[in-house]
């Protein structure tokens, strides 16, 4: 079954064009060890991959089911300078607070993992930046977190997840996310610079349904280069087009969201498993740090997240670093 879901994932990356050569590949992991924590969003691991600087959204440069959307969405107006193309899979996993605890711990969140396929397709001018992404994936046993983290665990010779029983069951997960960026201000300091970014969000489906608002500040060097690879929300996304050997730059960033479904939260969709109640209205908040050095890019942020469900007494925070290779 898992071998299977792979194989479809796969295809869905497959071009049209088999010349086009990958711009830059990426490797990102966030846990809260970062924080000396060990629950709720536990681990995510993603590999991505992409294309900058393309020409435009048509079958040249995505595969043809593809190419039919962008070409039907907005994505595809004359108004934009550039265009990118981010592929990734991604593994996440959520435990509850205590995982020493075998038995069902009905006030915390539910263990979930979840393996999941992602294209993103952006479309940027010099103040604009638009993103339309699609995800697809699974959740429950069929995503292997359970083997997964008891062998990372074993391993590094930490607490022992004892949970896992509890999963939600398998499903088959979907989302379709949109979201504009805005280069409000920006403002020279000598050899430095500072820009302000806002942005809103909005996304649907039985992995998650939401609409959010952020805004972002940044201090650092060639920050125009970096535009269209940056995000006010806390969660930075993968798209890392027009690289600078000489850009890196500072950032905090602050987000609201209300929430409507979230599988990580309400358990299944469609069968009983369990869940806790999904609180509608939260918020977010990051500091991190970006850096070219020859040709990679580092990205280190650092997230906090308010309470999630009713009765939540932890934080939801986490690290994140990532690390991309432009060729």
């Amino acid at each position: 079954m898992k071998r299977f879901i792979c194989m479809r994932l796969t295809l869905l990356t497959a071009f049209a064009d088999a010349d086009n050569n990958i711009d830059f590949m990426s490797f990102k992991a966030e846990n809260d060890s970062f924080f000396r924590d060990d629950g709720l969003y536990s681990n995510g691991l993603s590999l991505s991959w992409g294309y900058d600087d393309v020409a435009a959204l048509d079958k040249q440069s995505l595969p043809g089911w593809l190419a039919y959307f962008a070409q039907k969405s907005y994505l595809s107006s004359a108004q934009y300078q550039g265009y990118a193309i981010t592929y990734s899979f991604a593994h996440l996993l959520q435990t509850a607070i205590d995982i020493k605890l075998a038995e069902l711990v009905r006030e915390d969140a539910p263990y979930v993992g979840m393996l999941a396929w992602r294209g993103q397709l952006s479309a940027y001018d010099a103040f604009t930046l638009d993103r339309a992404s699609l995800t697809l994936g699974v959740v429950g046993p069929v995503a292997a977190a359970e083997p997964l983290q008891k062998l990372a665990h074993y391993v590094i010779s930490a607490n022992h997840p004892q949970g896992w029983n509890n999963q939600i069951g398998n499903e088959a997960v979907l989302q379709l996310q949109a979201e504009r960026s805005w280069r409000v201000y920006k403002k020279k300091f000598k050899h430095t610079e500072m820009d302000l970014l806002t942005a809103a969000n909005a996304g649907i489906g039985n992995l998650r349904s939401d609409m959010g608002v952020a805004v972002g500040l940044r201090w650092g060097m060639d920050l125009q280069s970096s535009f269209s690879s940056a995000s006010a929300f806390p969660m930075q996304k993968l798209n890392y087009a027009h690289h600078s050997s000489d850009g890196w730059y500072l950032f905090t960033n602050m987000s609201a969201f209300y929430v409507l479904n979230d599988i990580f939260i309400d358990g299944n969709s469609f069968q009983e498993s369990h869940s806790v109640d999904l609180i509608h209205q939260q918020y977010g908040a990051s500091i991190g740090a970006m850096a070219n050095i020859a040709q990679w890019n580092i990205v280190y942020t650092l997230l906090q997240f308010s309470d999630q469900y009713h009765g939540q007494n932890q934080r939801s925070r986490f690290g994140s670093l990532t690390f991309t290779y432009h060729f």
